[in-house]
């Protein structure tokens, strides 16, 4: 009983923390219309601390203090990434999913960015859940790099989906929220406010310089995490 309700938590593994305007899909638990480009990659690592009250009945006593988990994010083409997510729970073993998303319209003046996608894929029968996300953003930089804060909306639809984060349900109905990217630059700071149909999440972004890795940290939930990653194109 103990191992089958922790690795719940495994299974979940849906914690893309990348908060950077135009990076890769998800941010937290919430797919998004961000998608790399053929040939990006974006790994990153993370560590979430637990908190005893705010898990599901189920998991409360289990002595669950941490997750560790790690991500890949490729883009196969410009149309299409694949991801994958590995996770490891301090009193159970790892496990790792698959995740996929297509861009279907391209974001430009008047439309939204628009992908179709899916998590768990390799459990498609009974556990694979899916979604229609679009994100635009508010004030895209012209004729050269930002200069000001720049904003981007997010809106999702989806089904629900069981295999996330905690065995909580989330990404059923509409979810979604706001990304911004407050300093451009030297160093660029950014934030997230999100919904993913069962927690509110909150992050904070700091890049030191331009091509360095990107620190990050917040809420999520009743918990909190910190994490690092880094995009990059191994075409170049």
């Amino acid at each position: 009983m103990k191992k089958s309700a922790v690795l719940l938590v495994t299974a979940s593994l849906l914690l893309c923390l990348a908060v950077g305007v135009g990076m890769a899909a998800d941010i937290v638990t919430v797919p998004t219309a961000n998608q790399l480009k053929a040939g990006e990659m974006d790994v990153a690592a993370y560590y979430i601390s637990v908190d005893q009250d705010s898990l599901i009945e189920p998991l409360q006593g289990l002595g669950i203090d941490f997750v560790r988990f790690q991500t890949l994010y490729v883009g196969l083409t410009d149309k299409v990434e694949l991801d994958a997510h590995r996770g490891d729970v301090d009193v159970a073993g790892a496990e790792t999913i698959w995740n996929a998303t297509v861009l279907v319209q391209q974001e430009d003046q008047r439309r939204p960015a628009m992908v179709v996608g899916g998590r768990d894929l390799s459990r498609v029968f009974g556990h694979a859940s899916y979604f229609l996300s679009a994100a635009k953003t508010l004030n895209p930089p012209v004729g050269g790099p930002p200069t000001e804060p720049i904003i981007r909306l997010h809106l999702s639809l989806g089904t629900e989906d069981h295999q996330t984060l905690f065995g909580e349900g989330r990404h059923e109905g509409l979810f979604g929220g706001v990304q911004a990217l407050l300093r451009p630059s030297n160093p660029a700071v950014g934030l997230i406010a999100l919904y993913d149909g069962t927690d509110v999440i909150t992050g904070l972004t700091f890049v030191p310089e331009p091509g360095w890795p990107t620190l990050k940290g917040g809420t999520f939930g009743g918990h909190w995490w910190v994490g690092v990653s880094y995009t990059f194109n191994a075409q170049q």
